[in-house]
């Protein structure tokens, strides 16, 4: 066994001054206690300069965009980015399954050890077959020809099968309010109620929250008069969502941009195991603009942080996007930051029997957290994080 110290350890839920992690090589956790002034117990730890704390969640991501890294310019907004990843999608496979293994590695590499993971199709699943992380993929369904939902659902359950036959965790989503068709985005979420899970994409730009508000704009220009079908029905994207999610099914909804205090209680009331899954960097990229987390932290929502992909990121790094909620909202403070990037992020993906905290058992990862401002407890730009086991 192997007792691993630091100035804190973080447990999932909180810290420790001077905790000790006890765990075996192979990451399994045997407990959590604190540094004893035994000398023989001193001299069997290893001590590190920072903060002990489990593997990271990446609650969303999309891998098979990898190969899209630096393709799409920046600031361009949400319709001309969706026009950019359909333009980009169809490419060479071997290039996008090349890729999709690197931005696995670069993941690992930043201590990130499972990931709710976007899928279109079956590319992935040799790559994650072979990883070293846990992926929870959600096969997307978009289209908006009403006439199409029977054959996008039936192709969504074969892509899941060929997952479920590789021995991976696997259910089917629709991919936001605005993308399907009223009778897809039933069947969809239906599956997702049957599976226990969901992750769909909401309020993510001012363009998806002008077509509902108005029934104009640049997205209703770009996906066309389908749109009409069903928006008369919803003046806001999470309606769409709330009316057909089971209450019991746990949601991801994912970078909530636009999200207000109404739509908070709106899904409190509804549902108690939504998860609000915030990717800053992805949304300063495609808009230049953040959400609200203060207000999340008002509600005392259950958030959790994620990377989205190349197509929208420049890294893959969960500490890179704690610092930008960090700088930008300081009120939230580190251990809340830790919580999401950890322990909410593995609930949410029905993962936290396994990760996300020191729980005697479970094997989360340990990693060590250094370069931190321990005045004021905050991320610095130089704060960096290595995986200890």
């Amino acid at each position: 066994m192997r007792l691993i110290s630091g100035h804190y350890v973080f447990t999932g839920r909180e810290f420790i001054r001077n905790g000790v992690v006890e765990t075996d090589n192979a990451g399994n956790i045997a407990g959590v206690g604190t540094l004893g002034d035994s000398i023989v117990e001193k001299e069997r730890t290893e001590f590190f300069n920072g903060i002990i704390i489990p593997g990271f969640v990446n609650a969303h991501c999309h891998v098979e965009l990898s190969h899209m890294r630096g393709a799409i310019p920046q600031h361009s907004g949400m319709t001309e980015f969706c026009k950019s990843v359909i333009s980009y999608r169809h490419s060479d496979v071997n290039e996008q399954i090349a890729a999709m293994y690197e931005a696995d590695k670069l993941m690992e590499n930043e201590g990130i050890v499972a990931v709710g993971d976007i899928s279109n199709n079956d590319l992935s699943l040799r790559m994650k077959r072979d990883s070293r992380l846990i992926y929870h993929t959600f096969v997307e369904t978009l289209n908006l020809n009403p006439d199409a939902a029977g054959e996008v659902i039936a192709e969504a359950r074969n892509i899941r099968h060929s997952f479920e036959k590789a021995g991976l965790r696997v259910s089917v989503t629709p991919h936001a309010s605005y993308s399907l068709s009223e009778k897809l985005f039933e069947l969809s979420v239906a599956e997702g109620n049957s599976s226990g899970i969901l992750s769909i994409h909401n309020e993510e730009s001012t363009d998806e929250m002008e077509l509902f508000a108005t029934k104009r704009g640049k997205m209703r220009d770009f996906f066309g008069r389908e749109t009409d079908l069903f928006l008369h029905e919803y003046d806001n994207p999470l309606l769409r969502i709330l009316k057909y999610t089971a209450p019991e099914t746990r949601t991801l909804l994912i970078h909530n941009t636009h999200t207000d205090r109404q739509d908070l209680e709106r899904a409190s009331a509804h549902c108690g195991k939504i998860t609000w899954v915030l990717c800053p960097a992805s949304n300063l990229y495609i808009n230049s603009e953040l959400p609200d987390a203060d207000l999340f932290a008002e509600h005392n929502a259950h958030v959790a942080v994620g990377t989205d992909s190349f197509a929208s990121n420049t890294h893959l790094s969960i500490l890179r996007e704690l610092k930008i909620l960090d700088s930008a909202f300081p009120k939230t403070g580190l251990q809340n930051l830790l919580r999401q990037a950890t322990l909410n992020g593995a609930e949410a993906l029905g993962l936290d029997s396994e990760l996300g905290s020191f729980d005697a058992g479970k094997r989360p990862g340990v990693l060590l957290l250094s370069d931190i401002d321990f005045k004021t407890m905050r991320l610095t730009e130089n704060s960096k994080v290595k995986r200890l086991v």
